[in-house]
């Protein structure tokens, strides 16, 4: 089992992602594997982890962050590179929020990613074809159908609490 060893002036910045079995191989967004290379210490952290922390489900591979100006310009330069792409926000702020319950179901009814504490932004590595998704926060359920085609899918879900 992994542990999460972070100094508190980044555990803002976590993002993590669920263990590999898509592919072979794991897609490490851009600027996580140039960071990580660069040595630089204010970038997220990208951590493969194995624990129950956010119930992730096995074989999915998912980026959870952008809290901060400098994480969301990371990830949505990176985004490109993710089929399903999720921003969480409160429309009568129009601010990102976080702490979102996610599921994501493939066609079958199966759950192919499943966070307690989703956003405000994030990415899901998945095979094109058509996904049911609910995001609920603040008691307030959202459903929205999606199709992950060649380019991928842009989901937006904004509350009004």
């Amino acid at each position: 089992m992994n542990t999460l060893n972070f100094r508190p002036a980044h555990l803002r910045t976590a993002v993590l992602l669920a263990a590999l079995t898509l592919g072979g191989a794991m897609a490490t967004p851009t600027w996580a594997a140039t960071a990580a290379a660069r040595g630089q210490q204010d970038q997220p952290v990208v951590v493969q982890e194995d624990i129950l922390l956010f119930d992730p489900v096995p074989g999915t591979v998912y980026l959870n962050g952008g809290i901060g100006q400098t994480e969301q310009q990371q990830m949505r330069k990176d985004a490109p590179n993710w089929p399903l792409r999720m921003t969480f926000s409160d429309k009568s702020s129009d601010e990102f929020v976080a702490n979102v319950k996610l599921k994501v179901f493939d066609q079958g009814g199966h759950a192919v990613l499943r966070l307690r504490s989703a956003g405000p932004m994030t990415y899901v590595q998945l095979p094109q074809g058509e996904y049911r998704v609910t995001a609920s926060y603040k008691d307030q359920l959202l459903t929205r159908m999606v199709h992950v085609g060649p380019k991928g899918v842009d989901a937006n879900f904004h509350w009004l609490v």
